[in-house]
């Protein structure tokens, strides 16, 4: 009998917090990302002590991550992608 497949770790808020510093650092702008949050890890970004207060901003009712706009509850498992990539 075959194994049941699993899914794959979900990534954790550290991972996020390590992909959006990485990308960043690698020369890519802010405006041109957008970091697709579950409601599960916006909730858990809004909490974690990983993130400094002002790495989190509201505004124009839209949350920024380390100022990169978030979207929220829109996907099943949370990424960074870039901002061109996504319908207008």
């Amino acid at each position: 009998m075959a194994k049941p497949q699993t899914a794959a770790r979900p990534v954790t808020v550290g991972e996020l917090k390590s992909i959006v510093e990485a990308s960043l650092a690698g020369g890519a702008k802010a405006k041109s990302l957008v970091l697709q949050l579950t409601l599960r890890d916006a909730a858990l970004v809004k909490r974690s002590p990983l993130f400094a207060e002002s790495d989190i901003r509201f505004a124009d009712g839209a949350m920024k991550v380390l100022g990169v706009r978030t979207t929220i509850g829109e996907v099943a498992e949370s990424s960074l992608v870039d901002a061109s990539s996504l319908p207008k």
